[in-house]
């Protein structure tokens, strides 16, 4: 087995009767595990990562883009109103017009609860910015407050509510009927 450095790319490679086995690869893999590590230290440390500068222009063109991915569903409705919310959470409430608080308050008309917490998350994120959203946060909380599924929206509502400034209606009791076989 032959070994020779390729110092144009920076990587060992080894040549072998069946072809080339690269180390890249395996380099390549240990890079994104150390910036997944690093970036969830960030996380976990409340510091912005490189695409959520803080708040600036790009920010608002990041909001307004997730906000169109939602209203569009590709490729996963939920999952771009989940990034709207990770984009409200480092902009600046204030760079945030009212034709963006409508077409948020507008997503929350969906049956989609995952995207209904979601748009919720976001509008607690802009905190008082968000406060004239608050009637139509009401308005989902009946429907979804004894629902039988595990997680609902209600949680994200209530929240979503006490970040504008405002006290969240308590939590209704729920009654469950089960059947007895």
């Amino acid at each position: 087995m032959a070994q020779r450095r390729n110092w144009t790319t920076g990587y060992l490679h080894f040549e072998v009767e069946s072809g080339l086995i690269q180390m890249e690869q395996l380099m390549n893999r240990r890079m994104v595990r150390l910036m997944l590590f690093l970036a969830g230290i960030a996380m976990i440390f409340g510091q912005p990562t490189n695409s959520f500068a803080f708040g600036g222009p790009s920010l608002k063109a990041q909001l307004a883009a997730a906000i169109a991915g939602v209203q569009r569903g590709k490729p996963s409705r939920a999952g771009q109103a989940e990034h709207m919310a990770d984009v409200a959470k480092h902009i600046d409430p204030e760079l945030v017009d009212d034709q963006m608080l409508l077409q948020m308050e507008a997503l929350l008309e969906t049956r989609d609860d995952a995207v209904r917490a979601w748009v919720a998350a976001s509008l607690g994120n802009l905190g008082p910015r968000a406060k004239r959203t608050i009637p139509s946060l009401l308005k989902i909380l009946p429907e979804v407050d004894c629902q039988p599924m595990g997680l609902t929206s209600a949680p994200f509502i209530r929240a979503a509510i006490a970040r504008m400034g405002e006290k969240p209606p308590p939590r209704p009791e729920c009654r469950t009927l089960h059947k007895r076989g």
